[in-house]
């Protein structure tokens, strides 16, 4: 089965959208049905396949994908940078050794590097350094910790702690001089991925 014609069946027998897969992958909306209907782009990204087979749980070589590149014995995972939009740069990678990461997290195809842009998260995050993150797909239920958020114009990265019994979050920043938010519902919060990692310079 060719893939495009095998992820639209898949994508309809599990009860998903075009839209919320692409939001899944980090897309515009229409990403995934111009794919399948107008055949652009030609193909997915590596890094999208093996996200899409993660969350179908098939084999990667149903939606056209294939192994990923090696190091002598060690075998090697391209993490994609995110800009500051939020959408992956597909010319910018991270070259990541895959046993590492998977110790880190247990679905090494949903991580994405995010670098950190302002202060409001000072002193735990500064401008300059890059967080892992966990990708979380539409909806799914969260705990508290750090998570990156997708704004109106761009990705940052917030404290979140709930309110169990209202059923709420409340975003927090770090720093004092910088606004958090309180009360909101979670399908008011477009949350993007866990973060599962810190990588900072030293002074």
């Amino acid at each position: 089965m060719e893939p495009r014609e095998a992820l639209d069946g898949l994508i309809s027998e599990r009860g998903e959208t075009y839209a919320s897969i692409s939001r899944l992958l980090g897309r515009n909306s229409a990403y995934i049905q111009q794919f399948i209907k107008r055949g652009s782009p030609a193909r997915l990204d590596q890094s999208d396949i093996a996200l899409l087979a993660l969350h179908f749980d098939v084999p990667v070589e149903m939606l056209g994908g294939k192994e990923g590149p090696t190091v002598g014995q060690r075998s090697i995972i391209k993490v994609p940078l995110l800009n500051g939009t939020g959408n992956d740069s597909r010319s910018q990678w991270r070259l990541v050794d895959a046993a590492w990461l998977g110790r880190l997290c247990d679905q090494p195809a949903s991580v994405a590097i995010l670098p950190i842009v302002g202060e409001a998260m000072e002193p735990t995050l500064c401008n300059g350094d890059e967080v892992m993150i966990s990708r979380v797909r539409f909806q799914e239920s969260v705990r508290e910790g750090l998570y990156a958020i997708r704004g109106s114009s761009e990705i940052f990265v917030r404290r979140i702690a709930i309110d169990p019994t209202k059923n709420r979050l409340t975003v927090l920043t770090d720093h004092p001089a910088y606004p958090s938010w309180q009360g909101i519902q979670r399908k008011g919060v477009d949350i993007v991925g866990r973060v599962i990692w810190i990588g900072a310079r030293v002074a």
